[in-house]
């Protein structure tokens, strides 16, 4: 087949008789005013500079729309990309936040797990922090279960008035895992 080369005129002739149309065509698929233009624009760019090597022997209409509609592919494949990055990094920005939050929370309930009586402190510490039974925190500390439940049951009251309530729910249900 022979090629038809471009030349300025009828690169010129394209452009007037063809934008207007793409750009209706990259708009219908993007759905924003500025990039359908710039797409065009790039489109024809593109065929601008690939003047010398295309074979335009066939329909150049469809040529032009499936330039167009390429371009407009590959921007929203990047746009989805991009959300899909942003996302992540939101994601994990929050997650590091929740890290944090969790941190200081639980820097706050031991720090009123230490204002607890001794034995108080001592009870807590066995069934909530080294994840005891009532059983073995009461054989360890020579004590009646009826005297860790005692215990626990004012640390806990006392723990409520002092911090926050979901902050100190957070911390025991985690602590039991």
């Amino acid at each position: 087949m022979a090629r038809s080369l471009i030349t300025q005129p009828i690169f010129e002739e394209l452009f007037k008789e063809h934008y207007r149309s793409l750009y209706y065509h990259a708009y219908s698929i993007l759905n924003d005013t500025e990039q359908a233009r710039d797409l065009v624009n790039d489109s024809f760019e593109e065929i601008w500079n690939r003047r010398n090597k295309l074979d335009i022997s066939y329909s150049l209409k469809s040529f032009l729309y499936n330039t167009v509609r390429n371009k407009c592919i590959n921007y929203l494949r990047k746009q989805e990309v991009e959300k899909k990055y942003i996302n992540r990094k939101k994601h994990d920005i929050h997650e590091e936040e929740e890290y944090k939050d969790y941190d200081s929370a639980l820097l706050e309930i031991m720090k009123a797990v230490e204002q607890l009586p001794n034995q108080s402190r001592n009870v807590f510490k066995k069934c909530f922090i080294e994840n005891l039974s009532y059983k073995e925190a009461a054989d360890e500390l020579n004590v009646s279960v009826n005297t860790i439940k005692t215990h626990v049951t004012n640390s806990l009251k006392r723990l409520r008035r002092e911090l926050n309530r979901e902050m100190l729910m957070l911390f025991l249900i985690f602590q039991k895992k």
